[in-house]
């Protein structure tokens, strides 16, 4: 009887050990993870280099006419430019030099220049919007009376832009530094004019 039950029990814990054996696994699906799409970071447009840019009477590596010094009569240089990338919508123009002290001096400072206007005459005053000078604080063009002997070289920058510069503050306010920072990742293409200027 014992043996009966012995063998009982063996063949019904084989037959369980089977059907473990035997028994179906569920595939295991593989987890996809999705990509995290990153929103791309404003970055400057790439500089056309095509924009010409020129002075009533100077181009650039030239001299710097008197009349627009201090030693004549002071007056805004007339300025032209041309073949400004399709997408401008605005300008703006700065002069600046850095004399021996290292403490730049700021000339002009425009901006708002409408993408209609292809030039300014000599001592203009009505066209774009004239930020600060350095030199006495004034919102308008101030003439370069550096002093020391032999020529100093004088800086013009043009700007296209495909945006109205970022300024939060009053234009009594605007410094070339504030105008630069403001047209950050604006900047079309630009050309630059470096004048030299001896004073008799």
């Amino acid at each position: 009887m014992k043996n009966s039950i012995y063998i009982l029990s063996f063949s019904i814990l084989l037959a369980a050990c089977q059907k473990s054996t035997n028994a179906v696994v569920a595939p295991v699906t593989p987890v996809t993870q999705t990509p995290v799409t990153q929103t791309p970071v404003s970055s400057a447009p790439t500089i056309a280099n095509q924009l010409k840019f020129s002075g009533n009477g100077f181009l650039h590596n030239g001299t710097y006419p008197k009349l627009y010094t201090c030693d004549s009569l002071g007056i805004s240089p007339g300025l032209q430019w041309s073949n400004a990338p399709a997408s401008t919508t605005s300008y703006a123009i700065t002069m600046y030099t850095i004399p021996p002290t290292g403490d730049k001096h700021v000339y002009i400072v425009l901006y708002n220049i409408p993408a209609t206007i292809s030039s300014i005459p000599d001592d203009s005053k009505s066209i774009g919007v004239f930020g600060i000078n350095t030199v006495n604080g004034k919102t308008t063009y101030t003439p370069p009376c550096s002093q020391g002997p032999g020529a100093k070289v004088y800086v013009l920058t043009m700007y296209a832009l495909n945006a109205a510069p970022t300024i939060t503050v009053p234009n009594t306010q605007v410094t070339m530094d504030i105008l630069l920072a403001g047209m950050k990742n604006k900047i079309l293409d630009s050309a630059v004019m470096s004048v030299t200027y001896t004073r008799p």
